[in-house]
């Protein structure tokens, strides 16, 4: 299975006030070079200690006095992306260069003109303010390290540290919102609003100080959809053709190496244990799954089924019973 993660972040800030005053933005090949060079030396080291589980060399580039407020949260993040996203390297996504006037005013920087670019917006708190966007070799779900750095006289130093999840197979939000309105416009809603629920994942991908030009429009068309299967779909919904009468209470979708796949939740009156007589009611359910979520049975290489013996009640733990239905092409 491929991996993914949940939003990690840590950020390292300076309460200020609001000031007023100028901002001028270099990106990429237009930063000084020498300049250039120094944040790449404190990007490798950021890197290799962040991969190493090296806590104590990540706190090293942190900016003075900001370690102790958020030790545990630093420690945690490290341990789950050198876990979750091991790598050697490291590519560039973009690196920006902000000279300010004066310090506690906003930066808000636009990477380009299309609705699948992305806004930074943070309170500078130096200065000479540094974004670096880092992405670990080697995953298909691709986590987005954002590092924003502040010049402290000659050195320096890390403001704001985020990990978030920055695609899901190499695709942006904006991926998967063509995708959904494809399906949707097939009228495969259920795919349609996975395909949104896999957008929203990467929305964030450092919390409020990343977003996408349009995170608004994709949020009310997934509002919009939602809407719409809730008048056409009451859940749990009983399968009344089965004898066994199961209840699919959820349909949610999942990312494995060869892509998406739903996911459908169901209640079933029958043992997990008979795993022959839980395999034969999946065989029966399929009709009329088919029949009910138009499409979901399209263009990908199956569907799971999870058969659970208990409804969800909160966080407790269930035992279910998986089975991938694939599709044969």
């Amino acid at each position: 299975m491929t991996r993914r993660i949940l939003l990690l972040f840590i950020t390292i800030f300076l309460f200020q006030s609001c000031n007023i005053g100028t901002s001028g933005t270099n990106s990429n090949e237009n930063i000084d070079h020498e300049k250039r060079q120094e944040i790449k030396r404190l990007n490798d080291k950021l890197f290799k200690a962040i991969m190493n589980n090296d806590t104590k060399g990540v706190r090293a580039l942190l900016a003075d006095g900001l370690v102790e407020k958020n030790g545990k949260e630093i420690d945690d993040m490290i341990k789950q992306i050198s876990t979750s996203f091991p790598s050697k390297s490291y590519r560039i996504l973009d690196e920006y260069n902000v000279q300010n006037s004066t310090t506690g005013i906003n930066n808000t920087i636009p990477t380009g003109t299309k609705d699948s670019d992305l806004v930074i917006n943070y309170l500078a708190m130096n200065k000479d303010m540094y974004v670096s966007l880092l992405i670990p070799n080697g995953h298909d779900n691709e986590l987005l390290l954002t590092a924003i750095y502040g010049k402290y006289g000659d050195q320096w130093k890390i403001n704001i540290l985020y990990g978030g999840q920055y695609s899901l197979l190499k695709k942006s939000p904006s991926d998967y919102y063509k995708l959904a309105q494809e399906n949707y416009n097939r009228s495969y809603l259920i795919d349609a609003i996975n395909y949104l629920s896999l957008a929203k994942q990467c929305l964030r991908p450092a919390n409020d100080i990343i977003k996408y030009q349009n995170e608004n429009e994709i949020n009310s068309f997934y509002d919009k959809l939602i809407k719409e299967a809730s008048s056409k779909f009451t859940l749990p919904l009983t399968l009344e053709t089965v004898t066994s009468k199961p209840k699919v209470y959820s349909i949610h979708p999942e990312v494995i190496k060869e892509g998406y796949v739903p996911i459908i939740d169901y209640f079933t009156s029958l043992s997990l244990e008979d795993t022959i007589a839980i395999s034969a009611e999946k065989n029966k359910m399929k009709k009329e799954i088919s029949k009910l979520f138009t499409g979901i049975y399209n263009d990908k290489e199956g569907v799971f089924y999870r058969a659970f013996s208990e409804f969800p009640d909160g966080d407790k733990p269930r035992k279910y019973y998986r089975m991938l239905d694939k599709i044969t092409k």
